[in-house]
């Protein structure tokens, strides 16, 4: 399956709190064997995350979407959610009554219990607010612990399809095995291969469903770096 992620929220494009939501759920993603396509980060305005949430749902399998899901003013994801996809906020009776035994704040509660018309509750263990899945999209709290622990029972959901991976390590710099990655590029199109120039160092990662062909395209290219004496 293609996969769209969208992280809601101001602090991320002000750069005061590191995305690393996004970068979790990738990587689970990528080791099912699903591809991420899309990585967006939205502010928190209705109507930017409307229209990122209608593009990336027609375009792609499914969307996760991460943030929003407070009762501050600035926690408008269900409200985008709602009209992105037409359909009613409704309080889910079973959120809004576990919430109220927590919290006598009715607008709290009432803000966070209504969800879209037919969403799927998926509940949070370590927080006041749950997920859900409506159509062909997720949305999950954007506190990384609470997204974690939602998203790990939203997971299961998904096949797990085949997926291998390996790397090389070669020291120095990207432009002395250009030659050579090149070439085991050409020769393995069926096979992904990224190059991660690193300090002293750099990684180049091999990836694909044929586990043969990832361990084929990792013996060629340590073949043709030793020929050419660059390991």
């Amino acid at each position: 399956m293609k996969f769209a992620i969208i992280s809601v929220g101001n602090e991320l494009l002000k750069g005061d709190t590191v995305n690393t939501n996004a970068t979790y759920i990738a990587k689970k993603l990528t080791e099912l064997g699903h591809e991420v396509k899309r990585i967006l980060v939205v502010p928190d305005v209705v109507d930017e995350i409307v229209e990122e949430v209608r593009k990336a749902s027609q375009f792609y399998d499914f969307v996760i979407l991460t943030g929003g899901l407070g009762a501050t003013h600035d926690d408008v994801t269900n409200e985008a959610i709602s009209k992105a996809l037409k359909r009613e906020l409704r309080v889910n009776k079973e959120v809004y009554d576990y919430l109220k035994s927590m919290s006598d704040n009715e607008f709290a509660v009432r803000k966070i219990s209504s969800v879209p018309e037919g969403a799927e509750i998926i509940w949070n263990d370590v927080g006041a607010a749950p997920a859900y899945i409506v159509e062909n999209i997720a949305v999950m709290p954007g506190v990384p612990e609470e997204m974690k622990n939602t998203f790990e029972k939203i997971l299961k959901k998904f096949e797990k399809l085949d997926y291998f991976e390996d790397q090389v390590r070669v020291d120095g710099y990207e432009v002395r095995i250009l030659e050579e990655l090149n070439k085991v590029v050409s020769e393995f199109p069926d096979v992904q291969i990224g190059s991660y120039p690193k300090f002293g160092y750099v990684i180049v990662k091999f990836s694909g469903k044929n586990k043969d062909r990832v361990r084929e395209a990792v013996e060629r290219f340590r073949e043709l770096l030793k020929k050419s004496g660059g390991q």
